[in-house]
């Protein structure tokens, strides 16, 4: 596997007493947590602490020794164990070469070498594609068995004009009363047709 060389994608969980470093998938986000690297002179300093606490004196001297010691290099023992924890991870994540982000195994194509997102699985996208097909025959399907009638082509008046209350193809506005006129077309001359008649007034069609 390739160098990993992890940025934005960790997280310091480190303490005074040790260090430990958590990794996550820059798709799927599971993460891997690096075993806890105790850090001695962060163990000596809390014994010390206890110690001070019972007896004070040379212990509270000890301790403060301890400290200054400490906070010099722990700074320096983090990066060392962040380094170790980057080795470990190898184990754990590829980095692609295309968009040089982390991916854990579950997203990474190991047939082209490079994360899912830059090149999907072909058994994935083989069955994404059976899928597509599949819904889109099914919409040609719907296309050939929807009918249409007269009714679906003629307007319809959908709110009252005195009110504006919602009327559907009532012949009077259940608010208000008023008469409301269905305006309807003819499917074959598109002329439009008196609410009453059964025909068209223009090419004599069945309304």
């Amino acid at each position: 596997m390739s160098e990993i060389r992890f940025s934005d994608n960790y997280q310091d969980h480190s303490t005074d007493n040790g260090f430990q470093f958590e990794f996550r998938c820059e798709r799927c986000y599971e993460g891997w947590r690096s075993p806890f690297d105790r850090y001695a002179a962060g163990t000596l300093g809390n014994v010390l602490g206890m110690a001070e606490g019972l007896f004070g004196g040379v212990f509270g001297s000890a301790r403060g020794a301890v400290d200054r010691v400490k906070s010099a290099g722990w700074q320096s023992a983090r990066d060392e164990a962040f380094k170790r924890a980057v080795g470990q991870a190898q184990a754990h994540f590829h980095r692609c070469p295309r968009c040089s982000n982390h991916f854990c195994d579950d997203c990474w194509n190991g047939d082209e070498g490079t994360c899912i997102g830059c090149v999907p699985r072909l058994d994935a996208e083989l069955a994404h594609i059976a899928r597509e097909a599949k819904l889109q025959k099914a919409r040609e399907r719907a296309y050939e068995s929807a009918t249409v009638s007269n009714d679906d082509l003629q307007a319809r008046v959908v709110s009252c004009p005195n009110c504006q209350a919602a009327v559907g193809r009532a012949k009077f506005c259940p608010e208000c009363g008023t008469a409301v006129s269905l305006k309807r077309s003819c499917g074959a001359c598109s002329a439009e047709i008196p609410g009453s008649s059964k025909f068209c007034p223009e090419c004599g069609a069945k309304a």
